[in-house]
Parts: structure tokens; sequence; C-alpha cells
């Protein structure tokens, strides 16, 4: 008898003991049993009737080819459909919107009946043409609060409302916005109306009250919201604001396709995603549930160690699922975990893995540069960003040297770069307050001479640069000035130096380097203030295109994938604020081989995180490297991998 199909037409979460039953008859299918199943339970999801669907979906199960199976589906059932898919990472939306609109399955016409955003980018989108909401209003081409300039104008909130910084943080403010739930004291509901005042006067919004002004904008203009069917990808991290939004939008929908998996939640501090938000949406029974059983980007070993890890370490409430590789174990390599006794061991690993793919490499490297591959030949990918765990024995610099020269085609631009920008974008657009109040900064100009300046703006009306104030003179001045260097016909090499009599700069060699491979101008200007503050739609989530080698926080893998995926940092110091959720998602980012490196001396390191005690002894391949042989020498086993390093750590106590 075939293997039905996991999807539940009553809408009920599916039964335990069958659950363990259909994963038993899954799992005991050959290659071409497992392909042929998987394909046709994504063709019955895609073409199901049902209104509202739930997809619970692990990483690497065909998300993108339902999305365009769904799409095709909805636009053969409704030749007017207007379909939109959100998510918000941009990776993947970036991704889904290539695949579209490179298929050859759908029209021109269809391709532009589907769009596909990330819900910031939507979000400003509707508050962009309603000109912000009925009660807080903005002035067209209003801008985003990024990352960098947050605490500068939470500065200056509580500035103006005459409030202690270490009795009301941005942070708390910005959590009250992801639960759109505020505090009712009168201090807070006072924080929150001049935030709001100083976002109208600055003509600029943060991403999280976004979120916010755009449910409002489609409450007061319905008519902005143009589509009938609706994706929603990574559900289990949207958070409690994003949610009442996507309700907004789906309120009156034709059809709709959410799509998540509880154990990837990743942003629960960040950003306060919640994983109850799917868990609610899979317990109600007006939703099908289906499910993706097969992973086809993980090889078997890591497939199969992965899904182990995530069973054991599951919440309560956790929604059951099947997590199986659609691969053979045949040809697949273990996940190998290694022991180094010092960073600068573990670099030399991943120096010699680097080493011995370096023909790949270099073919991935043009892959990438002509566009026919997407995604990393190897991630090497760390707790952290800094990597201050390999800092003192001068691993981590080495580390930055190695992966250098992979990372020349990255379109990134440093602190100096944007400084100047904001200089003479005020030059050339003097009555942006927010633009002269971020070059204000940049002047260092003090509190007592900031405060009266806005306090006098926003009672007034007066833009900042109408102001009779010395500072706000010699800001202009300044800004003119920068300007006329970037706008003459010097070499990059000269207008750096000119730029330096004038501005404080931190490295001129690299903006240098940055005006020679990105010059600014006018219209420029706009271009990359905006990429400024798309780079700020997360903090850990920075997309960009993939170069060939990457080094990543574990946080910031998400969405990504790639051949090979080395973990750092794996020890009982530095992963220690790593969740299991974020260790499933790097594990599942790695296609043929995933390595875990646990290297001592590294912030206090002594043994292997514990997370390694839930990975099965069956899929997994214990070894230690030495610098000075250059070599892995198998350990035989947990017992002796354990064993290797309590020998190295009482050696270096002697």
């Amino acid at each position: 008898m075939a293997v039905r199909h996991l999807i539940n037409e009553n809408g009920e979460p599916f039964a335990e003991k069958e659950l363990e039953a259909l994963a038993k008859e899954l799992d005991a299918l050959n290659r071409a049993e497992r392909e042929d199943y998987r394909n046709r339970n994504a063709n019955a999801i895609a073409q199901h009737t049902a209104k509202h669907i739930l997809i619970v979906a692990g990483p690497g199960t065909g998300k993108s080819t339902i999305f365009k199976q769904r799409a095709l589906f909805w636009l053969r059932q409704d030749p007017a459909a207007q379909i939109l898919a959100l998510s918000f990472v941009r990776k993947l939306v970036a991704d889904l919107n290539s695949d579209i609109q490179n298929d050859t399955g759908l029209t021109d016409e269809q391709k532009r009946q589907v769009d596909v955003h990330t819900l910031h980018k939507y979000a400003r989108s509707v508050v962009e043409q309603n000109h912000g909401t009925a009660e807080w209003k903005f002035a067209p081409h209003f801008r985003i609060i990024g990352q960098t300039w947050k605490d500068v104008v939470w500065h200056d909130v509580l500035l103006l409302s005459e409030q202690e910084p270490e009795s009301y943080k941005r942070k708390d403010f910005e959590k009250q916005i992801h639960e759109d739930t505020f505090d009712g004291s009168p201090e807070w509901q006072e924080l929150k109306t001049t935030y709001y005042t100083l976002c109208r006067y600055y003509n600029a919004a943060g991403f999280s009250d976004l979120i916010l002004r755009a449910k409002d904008a489609l409450a007061e203009n319905p008519a902005l919201n143009q589509h009938h069917y609706f994706i929603i990808d990574e559900y289990q991290d949207f958070n409690a604001s994003e949610e009442r939004l996507l309700e907004r939008i789906t309120g009156s929908a034709s059809g709709r396709l959410t799509v998540g998996d509880d154990d990837q939640v990743l942003y629960e501090t960040l950003k306060s995603g919640k994983a109850s938000l799917i868990r609610a949406i899979y317990a109600n029974t007006s939703v099908v549930n289906a499910m993706l059983a097969f992973c086809g980007r993980c090889d078997f070993h890591i497939t199969k160690a992965a899904s182990h890890f995530i069973k054991l370490r599951g919440d309560p409430g956790s929604i059951s699922k099947v997590y199986l590789p659609i691969s053979e174990e045949a040809g697949s390599m273990k996940v190998q975990v290694v022991a180094c006794a010092a960073p600068s061991a573990a670099v030399d690993y991943i120096r010699k893995f680097i080493e011995d793919h370096k023909a790949e490499i270099e073919q991935r490297k043009a892959d990438l540069a002509s566009g026919t591959s997407k995604d990393a030949h190897l991630l090497i990918l760390s707790p952290s960003g800094s990597i201050n765990f390999y800092k003192l024995s001068g691993a981590r610099d080495e580390l930055f040297e190695l992966i250098r020269p992979y990372l020349e085609s990255a379109e990134e631009f440093s602190e100096d770069y944007y400084m100047v920008l904001n200089y003479y974008s005020l030059a050339t657009y003097p009555a942006n307050n927010f633009t002269l109040r971020k070059v204000l900064h940049h002047e260092r100009v003090s509190d007592t001479a900031i405060l009266p300046l806005l306090k006098a703006g926003i009672q007034e009306g007066k833009a900042l640069c109408s102001m009779d104030a010395e500072c706000i003179k010699y800001a202009l001045a300044k800004a003119a000035k920068v300007r006329e260097i970037i706008d003459s016909k010097s070499e990059a090499e000269e207008k750096t130096k000119l730029l330096a009599d004038h501005i404080a700069l931190f490295d001129l060699k690299r903006l240098q380097a940055d005006l020679e491979k990105k010059a600014i101008n006018k219209d420029q200007a706009e271009v990359i203030e905006h990429q400024e503050e798309e780079d700020a739609e997360l903090e850990e989530i920075k997309v960009k295109p993939m170069c060939a080698v990457e080094l990543l926080t574990i946080v910031g893998s998400k969405g990504l994938s790639a051949d090979h995926v080395i973990v750092i940092g794996f020890d009982s110091v530095n992963m220690n604020w790593v969740t299991k959720n974020a260790f499933f998602v790097a594990m599942t980012r790695a296609r043929k081989s995933l390595h875990l490196i646990t290297c001592l001396k590294a912030g206090g390191a002594t043994r292997a995180h514990e997370f390694l005690d839930q990975l099965p002894d069956r899929h997994l391949e214990f070894q230690r490297y030495t610098k000075s042989a250059r070599a892995s020498v198998p350990c035989n086993g947990r017992n002796r991998f354990i064993g290797y390093l309590r020998y190295l750590v009482a050696q270096s106590r002697r």
C-alpha cells in the first residue's frame, strides 16, 4: 500500500504514533522511491483546494519549489490572481524572486502577477503610498532609521522627554513595538508620543514601528492591499506585531499558504519571534495541515544527525514532524567532530581544507560571478562575529587574512564612506532634518546645543537648516566643502587626503578603496543611502551576494547553504549563548560535509559543547588535528575524543 500524502484535510495535527509509522515507511524507501514520493506529496499539497494551508517544513525540504507550484495553481484557477510572497530574510526573497522570474513555465504576464518582498519592504511601500498614517503623517520619500542611528534617535527622545537613559532603554521600547503592546505608565506613554513626534520631524521610521504604521495605513486605506493570494514564509520567526499586520493583509484572502518550522525559531531575543504563533495555526482545525518530509539539501549523515538532535532537544510543545534524508548512506560523509589543541591549529585545519578544495572554490567563484550559482562553496560559522575567542593567539587575524582573498567582490563600504555620504547628502538636501542630525552627530555637537534646536524645530515646524545656530551653519558649510571635494576631478587618493583635512576619518586607505570602487555623486547618494537602510533590516542578518568562502555568525547563516560548513567555537564556553534551534540551523546549511571544531585555549574552552551529547555516534566521525603534521588522526570513537581533550587540558596545566 502506498504511503499516504502528508496532508491532514480535517485540519487536525498529525498524531504522534501515525507520524512515527509514516517515518518508518518513508525511511525504508530507496532513493528513487523517495524522490517519487517527495514530488507526489508536494504536488498534492500545491494543488489542494483548501483556502489556507500550513506546511511544516524542515530545512532543505523544497519550499521554493512548492511556492512556484502553488502560484501556478492559483494562476490557473484564477487568471487575474495577484499573488504576494512575504518573508523577512532577504536572501530567501531574492532566491524565490529569481526562481519565479527565470521559470520558463510562467508567462511574462504571470510573472508580473507574483510579487516577492520582505515584510519590511512591503510595509515601507504601504506607508509611503499612504504618507504615513492619519495621526503620524510622513512627507514623501521618508527614510529608515538604520541600525547605526537607532541609539542616536532614542537618545534624542530621552533628551526631549527628560528621562534617564538607564531607566528607559531603547530595546525595552522596541520589545513593546514587537509585541504591539505598550506600557501604560505615563513615562512610557510620553516616550512613545515623543518618539513618534521625532520620527515625523525627521521624516523617518524604524524597521520595527514600520510594521505598526503599515497595519494602521491598511486600516485607513484598504485599497492599498491589491493582492488576493498570499505565501508567508518562515512564519516561525514572525512576532506579534508582524502577525497582526499579516492578519490585516490576508483578512479577505482568496488563498493563503503559510510555511514554517518551529524548530528553526532564531529571533526570540532580537525581534521577539514566537514559535507559539505557528503552533497556534497548526492547532487551528480550519487550516489544512501538511508536511514536507525529505531533505534534498543535506547528505544522509548530516540530515540524520540533525534530525536526531532536534528531536532530543525539542520543546515540549513543539510540532512533531518527519525529517529524513532523500539521499542514501553510500557515499555520504559523516559529520566530522574535530579536536584542536590551539586556535592556530583550528585555522590551519581550515587552511588545509581550502587548499584541498582549491579547484572547486575557484570554479565556484567563477560560477558566482557569472550568476550560474548563488551559494558559497564553504561557510565558516562562528558563535560570534568578532571571533574574540581566537584573538589572543593571533589566530583571529590569521583567519581573516586566510579568507580575505575570497571576499574581494563583496559590495560593502566602510563607516568613513557612509560618513562622507552623509555630508554629501546634506549639501544636496539641506532641508532633510534627519541627514542634518546625522552630520551634527559626526561633528560631536553637545546635547545642550542639540536640545533647544529640536524643541524649536518640532514646536515651530522649522527645518534645522533654517535655524540661526553656529553648529548648524558650521555643519552646512562643511557639508558644502565635502561635496566640492567629491565633485572635483581629483583622483580618489587626493580626494581622501582633502577630506581628512575637514572631517575625522578612521581609515584613509579603506575610504580611498571605497571611492575607487563606487564614486559618490547625487544619484549614487540616493542608491547607497537606501542600501545602508536596507542593511539594517535585522541586526544579525545582512545578506549580500555570496562569495565562494564566507565567514558568518551561526544566526547570520539563516537562509543560506553551502557544499561544506565548518563550525568553529564548538565548545563549552563560546557556544553557551547559541540556542538549540540556531545550532540545528547551522548544521542544516551543509550539503556535503559538516565539520564541528572544538579548540582548546579558545577563550578558556576545555571541552566540546554539550550539544555533542545529543548527536548520534552512528553519524559522527571523531578526529584530532595537529598543525605540525597537517593531518587529522581518527580518535576511534567518542570516548577517545573526550579523553584526548582531557589529556590536552591536563598537559596545559602542568
